[in-house]
């Protein structure tokens, strides 16, 4: 019997407790319109008749479907949010997805998170931080439990956000430091400045090629120049050392130098000279030529290509496939302060041959069938501003190309090519270089070989800015790439091997290089394509979280 007066007890007790509460709510709400004391009695022998009854399961709070809880709804006034009584604050609304304590939750704020909610599961894998009196428009405090919080499958963690300032980075929590980027440790550096981290910790050895060649020493004397026009004669040839001025408008002409005469200043003045059978301009083998560009100089090669391949031996010969044609151990500077215009309709534009050296220092415009210049040794472009549009390569040199020195250089622009530049060895010392390829941008290669093992490949950025926009890669090295000082922007293909750098040998990128590449970076390990400063981590990672963006990691060959 005494047994059975305590369960009558708690029964009341409970009952009592949740008339007086539900008589709470309906005065809060203005639900109710009967006086308080009046619902406490209703409630409390409405509980007693339902105890008396067996039907002591519902008190107000019948289940309304498996796993899911309905709040206590009696006289709920439209448009509110019921009060969750204490017992339903851990319902389940949804599977693995809890509802936060809502008791007296002031209007446009976050609720309070329940201690035994902090843990709530809001997505399979991704949990809801503790947002107690979070000042609005900041992050909220990640709990000691959630900073190892797995926010979507693939193992990546959250970094700690506490106090965070607007605008920053989050602090990488320990045992996200040596997250793995790339192979062989290297981690993504800041976008804003360096999209990815060197593969080497100093520059490979970097050949210089031309500084100076001896023609760049020659000085015109105006004085005792011999003047040609070739209105008058369009056959012009230069057998001996002294300065020349060249002027006049030939539909059929041509100008040469004599093989092996050095000491020439060659004045172009105002001159428009058309050729087809051969080059308007020739220097021939072992001579030593200074070009002055004075006022407009127009040079047209207009020979048939067919030519070349001639079934007459006599005519493949006498083929040059260029608008100035400079032989093997030539030495060519071209300076002065007019406008050279190119148009190699056969092949070229500038043709040097093996041995030769090519110094450009002048404003000129070229225009080619093949390559706008192409030279079997070295070739240069200190200055002025120089465009070329190609069928081929924009400028190619076998052995070492060199575009701007000691962060002075050129305005180039490429503005149509298959290969932008390419070299042996590509040095870029200054300028503003501005290069369109359907292929590589900047490519250190050979394909003849003929310097290989003799060169190292590598393309070197030792200054200037440099835009690429590239149908394969931005820069491409058969062996090395050092970056070492300037700035580059890349936009190239990536994947199936290509990538705004690709390299077989090893990658330097300093501090103060600036490069934004949106085309990531294939390496000589396998490495794969890495999106540049779109930022984010490969792999296993998944996608991170804040301004760290996403990346896809996606292996490559060469």
């Amino acid at each position: 019997m005494k047994k059975k007066i305590w369960k009558v007890t708690a029964a009341t007790g409970l009952c009592v407790a949740l008339a007086i509460g539900c008589a709470a709510f309906g005065a809060a709400e203005g639900g109710w319109r009967q006086p308080p004391a009046m619902q406490a009695a209703s409630g409390v022998g409405e509980a007693m008749h339902r105890w008396m009854s067996g039907q002591q399961q519902s008190f107000g709070c019948p289940q309304m479907m498996p796993g899911r809880q309905m709040p206590q709804m009696q006289n709920q006034p439209s448009g509110e949010r019921p009060e969750m009584p204490e017992n339903q604050q851990s319902a389940q609304m949804m599977p693995g997805q809890q509802m936060p304590q809502m008791q007296n939750q002031p209007s446009g704020e976050r609720p309070e998170m329940p201690e035994n909610q902090q843990n709530a599961q809001m997505m399979p894998g991704q949990q809801m931080p503790q947002m107690q009196n979070q000042p609005s428009g900041e992050r909220p405090e990640m709990p000691e439990n959630q900073q190892n919080a797995q926010m979507m499958p693939g193992n990546q963690q959250m970094p700690q956000m506490q106090n965070q300032p607007s605008g920053e980075r989050p602090e990488m929590p320990e045992n996200q430091q040596n997250a793995q980027v790339m192979p062989d440790n290297q981690q993504i550096m800041d976008p804003q400045n360096q999209a990815i981290q060197s593969s080497a910790d100093s520059a490979s050895e970097i050949v210089e090629g031309i500084t100076e060649n001896s023609a760049m020493s020659l000085a015109p004397d105006y004085e005792n120049a011999t003047v040609y026009n070739v209105s008058e004669s369009a056959s012009v040839k230069i057998t001996e050392p002294g300065t020349y001025i060249v002027t006049g408008t030939a539909a059929e002409g041509s100008v040469t130098v004599k093989k092996g005469t050095t000491g020439v200043v060659l004045v172009l003045k105002d001159l428009d000279l058309t050729s087809s059978s051969g080059a308007p301009l020739s220097v021939n083998k072992e001579s030593q030529v200074q070009l002055v560009i004075s006022g407009s100089v127009k040079l047209t090669d207009n020979e048939d290509p067919a030519d070349e391949t001639s079934t007459d031996s006599a005519v493949a010969d006498a083929f040059d496939g260029a608008a100035i044609k400079a032989k093997a151990n030539s030495i060519v500077y071209i300076a002065g302060d007019g406008k050279l215009t190119l148009a190699g309709n056969a092949k070229n534009g500038i043709k040097a041959g093996d041995d030769s050296s090519l110094v450009i220092n002048a404003n000129v415009a070229i225009t080619a069938a093949n390559d706008g210049i192409n030279g079997n040794y070295d070739v240069a472009i200190l200055g002025g501003t120089v465009t070329v549009s190609a069928g081929d390569d924009g400028i190619h040199a076998d052995h070492i190309l060199t575009i701007g020195k000691d962060g002075a250089g050129p305005n180039l622009t490429v503005s149509e090519s298959v290969e932008a530049i390419e070299g042996t060895v590509v040095n870029i010392g200054g300028g503003k270089i501005v290069l369109s390829a359907t292929d590589d941008g900047v490519n250190a290669a050979n394909g003849d070989g003929v310097y290989e093992g003799v060169l190292d490949y590598s393309v070197n950025v030792l200054g200037g800015d440099v835009t690429i926009t590239a149908g394969s890669d931005g820069f491409d090295s058969n062996g090395n790439v050092n970056l070492v000082s300037g700035s580059a922007t890349i936009r190239s293909a990536s994947g199936g091997g290509d990538a705004g750098i690709d390299y077989d040998g090893a990658l330097y990128i300093s501090d103060s290089f600036v490069l934004n590449n949106a085309s990531g970076v294939a390496g000589a390990e396998n490495m794969g394509a890495m999106p540049g400063n779109m930022g984010g981590a490969p792999g296993d990672m998944g996608a991170m979280p804040g301004n760290m963006g996403g990346m896809n990691f996606r292996p490559t060959g060469r």
